[in-house]
């Protein structure tokens, strides 16, 4: 016995070495991480602005063109989204804001709702359109994809099943919307009336410091400023919306909970607490520069149209791509030189689609969306979440393979696509009571 103890104590003292040292490696990691948290801390509270008048200059004195597009929102709108906006149009001054609301087809008493909203911006004497369209998504689809002559209509595509012929697509609605949303935008210029930015508010609960933080972003230069949009529940900053967003590399996000971000410029600045430079976000709330959806003269001297929300053609949604229209529309930014000032999204502004899911990302004293131990779990996570690179690449490949297949097709279609970085392999058709993956 005396001797197999002798033996084994060599094995017992490494065996304790390595735990110590492993255990002395994870303290210092986590040192290491909660400093990096202070830092953090501290650059969420100086980016977060309460007061209009504590904006950095170029954020000053802005006029802001505020867009919303609905479809059966009536709850948010009556409990939240209605008073926040009548109070951001109080922070911000009436005679510096005009609201374009669009609205379509809702399956509850949303244009009741907005009906009383836009009574209520009346009295505030605001400058405004708010359209009620009865058209539904049951009319869309019921409407067939060929008019009375025979000809195709646009936004319809065979789906993969393909027992019951085609089907209207839901990217092109939301496209059709968002641009009918902008009308004002261009019939004010023509009166005189020019706006410096476009705010693009989705039906989400938001306070008007959360706008002033916005307009904040980046010392107040950029080109698009966002959000972050999350649901609930929002266990460790897992944010809602991955479709539009893309990092500085044009990478889709690596994980939903926070940091996010493959590439490590973008990873980095939101670990600081910074506004992190990207390709593409939109994530609830929106600030983009006004100029580029005016129309322009180009070289020749031709008038050129402005920067407008699209999707993808129909034929190359038919190879089972879909991409977003908030993710093609920053792709187009860039692609017209216009993206100049940077794409940023920014962790100190934060929205919710619940009452839930803001105040869980707006606790404690400070505000603040991640503790310190949720800071310390998300980045250990974050780093299993590497092991995931090899089937996102190999996806990325399957989808750039398509695109090539069609851009090779035998066609007289002139065969383009700019924002190869939005396509992903999905399909989403409209449905009476909202959509479907198919």
């Amino acid at each position: 016995m005396l001797t197999r103890r002798f033996r084994r104590s060599p094995q017992r003292r490494l065996a304790r070495l390595v735990t110590y040292l492993a255990l002395g490696l994870v303290l210092l990691d986590t040192l290491t991480i909660l400093k990096h948290y202070r830092q953090f801390a501290s650059n969420l509270r100086k980016h977060t602005y309460s007061d209009h008048s504590s904006l950095p200059t170029p954020a000053k004195d802005q006029k802001i063109f505020i867009s919303a597009q609905f479809w059966t929102s009536e709850h948010i709108i009556e409990t939240r989204w209605g008073d926040a906006l009548l109070k951001l149009i109080d922070t911000l001054g009436p005679e510096n804001v005009y609201v374009s609301i669009y609205e379509s087809g809702s399956l509850d008493n949303t244009k009741a709702v907005l009906s009383r909203l836009d009574s209520k911006l009346a009295e505030k004497n605001v400058a405004r359109t708010t359209v009620l369209d009865a058209e539904s998504h049951a009319d869309l689809i019921t409407s067939g994809p060929f008019d009375k002559e025979g000809n195709p209509r646009p936004g319809w595509v065979l789906p993969p099943s393909g027992s019951d012929g085609k089907e209207f697509r839901r990217i092109p609605h939301l496209a059709k919307t968002r641009n009918l949303s902008l009308r004002p935008l261009l019939e004010e210029k023509k009166h005189g009336q020019t706006y410096d930015k476009v705010l693009f508010l989705n039906d989400v609960v938001f306070k008007p410091q959360d706008v002033i933080s916005l307009l904040a972003t980046n010392g107040g230069s950029y080109s698009v400023a966002c959000s972050i949009d999350y649901h609930f529940p929002a266990r460790l900053g897992t944010l809602y919306d991955t479709f539009a967003l893309r990092d500085s590399n044009g990478d889709r996000t690596l994980a939903v909970h926070f940091p996010y971000f493959q590439s490590p410029e973008s990873r980095e600045a939101i670990l600081r607490g910074d506004s992190a430079r990207v390709q593409s976000c939109w994530n609830g709330m929106v600030l983009m520069d006004a100029s580029p959806f005016y129309s322009s003269v180009n070289m020749d001297g031709e008038m050129v149209d402005g920067l407008r929300f699209r999707a993808i053609s129909d034929s190359l949604a038919a190879k089972h791509l879909e991409a977003s229209e908030c993710c093609l529309v920053n792709a187009d930014l860039t692609a017209m030189g216009a993206a100049q000032h940077g794409i940023y999204i920014n962790p100190a502004v934060r929205v919710g689609y619940t009452d839930k899911a803001y105040n869980l990302t707006h606790t404690g004293p400070e505000g603040g969306f991640i503790t310190s131990s949720q800071y310390i779990l998300a980045r250990w996570l974050f780093r299993l979440s590497w092991f995931k690179t090899s089937s996102s690449k190999a996806l990325n490949q399957k989808v750039h393979n398509r695109l090539v297949k069609w851009q090779e097709d035998n066609t007289l279609e002139k065969r383009r696509e700019t924002g190869e970085m939005c396509l992903i392999d999905e399909m989403h058709l409209l449905v009476w009571n909202g959509w479907k993956h198919a």
